[in-house]
């Protein structure tokens, strides 16, 4: 009996030089790693080449995951590199990444993999060639999304970029696609660095080395405690303040002192700065909202505005829900949505300014080139949805009922405060000025964006 084969391919409109040195670059396996059941790299391989193992952990249960390692081997530059398992849950894999040229500016990308199911189990065959279809058509999906993304800038030079934040949802997906269009990533920590691309500081203690910022193009700030992390107290909310506010000031401050500083310096803010604004559409133009959340968006923008004085380029990004199956409200809401009890919150009539997390990657990078972008942008679609809207369009996404409904009372019982300044609240924003920016969305509309983002592209 032969092995059972899965193969996947796609063409792609650029250079096979091109597509396989995305592969070869630090953050493609991240890149790959599927939201939906996210693996984690135990131990990375320094090359594609024959002979680097790999050890990856497959979560099972809870904090319950099972190793598997494997050996890469047949390297052929431009061409192909195969991962065989060397221990691991298959009774036999061998997944071979074949580039096959179709001219000057354009390949084919094919995935074979020859497998055994575990324990030998034929009957496991079709549910691992439908795992295997959903993962591999995510990948190719991703492939092209990022080649898209990054061929808007490949003949600008390549940056060295300093994040802050690295560790969180968006902080991790970031790095990973800055690195595979070439950027040199720099993380700013909080613990001693642990390898050459982390570099050290204390927000809290007030603690920044200026040397930390040697050699650095452009900064991005995404860090900070959780804004719905848990029930507001009053010392939640004076957490969530200073660690946005003290952390901001701290790095702006640190950076007005150096004689070489960043040509850029991004830093995340949020939506919550417009407030509840029910029916109306606001964009940058807008004023501040009323309500903690309004009044510490503007603090946190204050904090770094005041500190640069104006001596380099500074961009607020005005984040709305980044929409990603790993991470974010949409990791929260697929379990009930998955069982068939994800329903709408409050009237559902409040509306969503949402953002798909590829082109929240995509705004970076277009505002790390765009010198002509200063101060204040929405990083949202273009158009906002109701509660209501999104609701039906994620059920109809899983191919599930949405008939269940989250009472305000119910809401407000559980989270206090934030239940009527994040979850019932309505966010109408639009970004003008983005779009004045000649950013050109992968997603406008919600159902491609959640059908990206969930793995059903």
């Amino acid at each position: 009996m032969t092995d059972p084969t899965f193969r996947w391919e796609s063409t792609l409109p650029y250079p096979v030089e091109e597509v396989f040195a995305w592969h070869t670059r630090a953050g493609a396996f991240e890149r790959f790693n599927p939201p939906w059941r996210p693996v984690r790299m135990v131990k990375a391989p320094r090359s594609l080449r024959d002979g680097e193992t790999i050890e990856i952990a497959l979560p099972l249960v809870g904090p319950v995951s099972l190793s598997w390692k494997l050996i890469h081997k047949d390297y052929r530059e431009n061409e192909q590199f195969c991962d065989e398992q060397v221990a691991g849950p298959f009774a036999e894999w061998r997944h071979t990444h074949r580039f096959i040229s179709q001219g000057t500016n354009s390949c084919t990308m094919r995935d074979e993999v020859h497998f055994r199911a575990p324990l030998r189990l034929s009957l496991a065959d079709p549910f691992i060639q439908r795992e295997l279809s959903r993962l591999f058509r995510y990948r190719h999906h991703v492939l092209a999304s990022d080649l898209e993304l990054h061929a808007r800038w490949k003949k600008e030079p390549r940056k060295t970029i300093l994040i802050s934040g690295s560790s969180g949802f968006i902080g991790s997906a970031l790095a990973a696609f800055l690195s595979t269009a070439g950027h040199k990533v720099l993380k700013l920590v909080r613990h001693p660095p642990l390898n050459e691309s982390e570099r050290s500081w204390d927000p809290t203690g007030g603690v920044l080395d200026p040397t930390v910022f040697e050699g650095v193009d452009v900064v991005i700030h995404l860090g900070g405690a959780n804004l719905v992390g848990k029930r507001w107290s009053a010392e939640y909310k004076r957490e969530i303040l200073e660690s946005r506010t003290q952390s901001s000031s701290l790095l702006c401050k640190t950076i007005l002192q150096l004689s070489r500083k960043p040509e850029a310096v991004l830093m995340a803010s949020a939506t919550g700065f417009y407030g509840d604004t029910g029916e109306r559409i606001v964009d940058e133009s807008s004023s501040v909202g009323a309500g903690f959340l309004a009044e510490t968006c503007a603090a946190w923008e204050s904090s770094s505005l005041d500190a640069l004085r104006d001596s380099t380029r500074l961009v607020h990004l005005r984040i709305g829900t980044v929409l990603n199956a790993a991470g974010g409200a949409l990791k929260k809401m697929l379990p009930a949505f998955t069982f068939g009890l994800g329903g709408a919150l409050g009237s559902g009539n409040q509306y969503m300014s949402w953002i798909a997390l590829e082109d929240l990657l995509g705004v970076v990078e277009h505002a790390i080139y765009t010198t002509s972008m200063r101060g204040a942008f929405n990083a949202v679609a273009p158009e906002s949805v109701t509660n209501n809207e999104f609701t039906k369009t994620l059920g109809r996404i899983l191919c599930r009922p949405t008939v269940m409904r989250v009472p305000a009372v119910a809401l407000r019982s559980i989270f206090g405060e934030v239940a009527d300044a994040a979850l019932l609240a309505s966010s109408r924003v639009v970004p003008t000025r983005l779009l004045e920016s000649r950013y050109q969305f992968l997603y406008p509309r919600l159902e491609d964006a959640l059908r990206a983002e969930c793995g059903y592209p």
